[in-house]
């Protein structure tokens, strides 16, 4: 028992000394300890009715909300703002939920819950009832109507691109820029009718990345006509200096987002720095509540 104690609390005090690193280093995207204070920071959110209650009812987020941090910090509580009560079977179409802190929240606890991804991770939560299926999106080993809601953010902007980073499966490797559609027509099918799908992406100047893409106004327009949704809520939150806002699509179209495997801190023969905002990732995101 002694030695478990002490294991924690070394784990706690390294945690900490990760996260001072970080804050006191400039408040980096990607250095040390900014994964460990963005969960922090997503933890607070995800657990704090209030800012909940502004996702849920898109008001205006607090100033600096999410600054120096990459999209989770606006996917993540708004998918807990709008992911039903109580229970229910739920179908995490990428496996951005298989993590702890978001599978132990009230919204998430008590529902029948399938994490659908290329191949197998890290992190694994059978002992909490926690069903894995590994394949492939367009193609989900499911039948019809099973879902009371489905879950994909982040995602679907992989579906046909190069994902050699995920997979070493050389099936996976390719430039098929609209198969995002075909995994939009399995989530409606494996949707019950009057379930929801609840789908995000980065959004703004159409980009390829090469291992995922940027979606523009016409992509998200294909997206929704192809899942033809009963009813339908768009959200658009967008990055700049000072952090994430809500925003919306006219606005956002506009946005680029920064590659960090661009930069000299992932690529030795790059010269390419940080730009001005600290930008993480994307630089808006386009969230989608699709009704079937």
């Amino acid at each position: 028992m002694k030695n478990i104690v002490r294991w924690l609390n070394n784990s706690i005090i390294i945690k900490r000394m990760k996260i001072y690193s970080y804050l006191i280093n400039g408040r980096k995207p990607w250095s040390t300890g900014y994964s460990l204070f963005k969960e922090n920071i997503i933890r607070k959110s995800i657990n704090d009715s209030l800012t909940i209650d502004i996702f849920q009812n898109s008001l205006q987020l607090p100033k600096q909300y999410g600054e120096f941090l990459d999209e989770r910090v606006v996917e993540y509580p708004w998918l807990i703002s709008r992911i039903g009560q109580g229970e229910g079977k739920l179908l995490d179409a990428g496996s951005v939920l298989n993590f702890a802190y978001l599978l132990e929240n009230q919204k998430l606890k008590n529902k029948d819950i399938t994490i659908m991804t290329l191949e197998p991770e890290g992190n694994c939560y059978w002992q909490n009832k926690i069903s894995y299926l590994f394949g492939d999106l367009r193609e989900i080993p499911i039948k019809d109507d099973w879902f009371d809601e489905v879950v994909s953010s982040s995602t679907i902007e992989h579906i046909g691109m190069d994902n050699s980073i995920y997979s070493s499966n050389p099936t996976f490797r390719e430039k098929k820029c609209l198969d995002y559609l075909q995994a939009v027509s399995e989530f409606k099918r494996v949707t019950k009718p009057g379930g929801k799908v609840y789908i995000t992406v980065p959004y703004g100047q159409y980009t390829d990345f090469g291992w995922y893409q940027q979606f523009n106004a016409e992509m998200i327009d294909l997206l929704i006509d192809t899942f033809a949704p009963a009813k339908l809520i768009e959200t658009y939150f967008c990055y700049e200096s000072g952090g994430w806002s809500i925003s919306d699509k006219q606005y956002c179209h506009k946005f680029q987002g920064f590659n960090i495997h661009e930069t000299k801190y992932f690529n030795p023969n790059s010269t390419k720095d940080y730009d001005s905002d600290y930008a993480a990732c994307s630089r808006a995101i386009a969230a989608l509540e699709l009704w079937k």
